[in-house]
């Protein structure tokens, strides 16, 4: 007997996820040692958000086409092609090949994702987004471990090989998903005039966030382990165990629905978090200890958003065009968010940790609307 059609998005989430842990982690950090500087990575990565927010509106006559699964399903397949010019990375037609490729995949990928997840679950919301987290977050103790290993041992080859391997394996669970019944697909010209603002509105500041917490911050702590892809691996691995505990409490506590009552304490963390993050540079062990703390955070944090964005991607009764807007807001707000980031760092090597202090002007944009959402 197959799974239930969320298990499988779980198996193909924690699959992906392997990848992304074994592999993309460490984009930032090979950059570095290719000659980037951080302000010069950060900028690449604006290009990335910037491309894909213009490859949405592509996506939407290829998923028009073929559907919601075939249009998923294309899209981890571009992922897994990412690997190829990222292996030379270091040569300009090759990360523009990277960055065309990945967001392609992931303008297709995403919105798909998160309405499938939307629309396929059980009634404890809460405990499958706490179990799919905490894989996801176990996923990453073995990824960066096992990734940093490779990297040093063996090379970008056979890094980024074994990556895409894995993220065509999947696919494989993605095979037996039933339909996605997630709306209509918006017409281009419906897309450019969006009705979900609110999830916009969130997500764009989640994605600001997310550039200082998830994209600055990793390079940071790579240069702040001495460019090692053995330490920056561990580091990255003994975070991940510190995150899979949270996960699981975190979405227990949205059952019980304590969404509303954890969201004052859950963005006052978010900010110590993120301070810890932007004085920690001058050790390896305060860096060390930063991400953990860090990583414990996330791992509450991330299911009581992905709550909230799913039951309203519900409430519309329209989730791709919910979450396609979404998604629309999260590269914008993380696109700014690395050019801020970018603009600090240009300062020098001893301002390189600020670059994570802006992403915090976004937390009360977020603790605003998940203690107004009701459980």
């Amino acid at each position: 007997m197959l799974p239930s059609q969320s298990r499988l998005l779980t198996i193909h989430s924690i699959l992906y996820q392997l990848s992304v842990s074994l592999a993309g982690g460490f984009v930032g950090a090979v950059l570095l040692k290719n000659g980037f500087s951080l302000a010069e990575a950060l900028l690449c990565f604006a290009l990335l958000l910037v491309a894909r927010m213009g490859m949405r509106f592509g996506a939407l006559i290829v998923i028009r086409r073929i559907g919601y699964k075939n249009a998923m399903l294309l899209g981890v397949m571009l992922s897994a092609a990412q690997f190829i010019p990222l292996i030379q990375a270091d040569r300009w037609p090759w990360l523009i090949g990277w960055i065309a490729t990945l967001a392609v995949a992931e303008s297709l990928y995403w919105p798909i994702y998160h309405s499938a997840s939307a629309v396929v679950g059980h009634s404890a919301v809460g405990k499958e987004l706490g179990i799919r987290s905490a894989g996801n977050a176990l996923v990453n103790v073995v990824g960066p471990a096992a990734g940093g290993l490779i990297l040093s041992r063996y090379g970008v080859t056979t890094e980024f090989s074994l990556a895409a391997i894995i993220t065509i394996l999947a696919i494989a669970p993605l095979l037996y998903l039933t339909d996605i019944p997630a709306g209509p697909v918006p017409k281009t010209r419906q897309a450019m005039r969006p009705t979900h603002y609110r999830g916009m509105i969130v997500f764009a500041a989640d994605g600001w966030m997310s550039s200082g917490i998830a994209v600055a911050w990793p390079m940071i702590l790579f240069l702040s382990l001495g460019s090692h892809f053995d330490a920056f691996g561990l580091a990255n691995a003994g975070a991940g165990m510190a995150g899979a505990i949270a996960g699981l409490y975190s979405g227990s506590l949205i059952d019980r629905g304590g969404r509303s009552r954890s969201a004052k304490w859950v963005s006052v963390a978010l900010a110590i978090a993120i301070g810890l993050r932007a004085a920690a540079d001058w050790s390896p062990l305060a860096a060390t200890a930063a991400n953990a703390t860090g990583a414990v955070v996330m791992g509450f944090y991330v299911p009581i958003l992905m709550s909230v964005m799913y039951a309203g991607a519900k409430r519309s009764e329209a989730a791709y065009a919910f979450h396609f807007t979404a998604e629309a807001g999260w590269d914008l707000g993380a696109a700014c968010g690395c050019l801020v980031a970018a603009a600090v760092a240009s300062g020098g090597e001893g301002h390189a940790s600020l670059a994570v202090l802006p992403s915090a002007l976004a937390v009360l944009v977020l603790y605003r609307t998940l203690r107004h959402t009701p459980d």
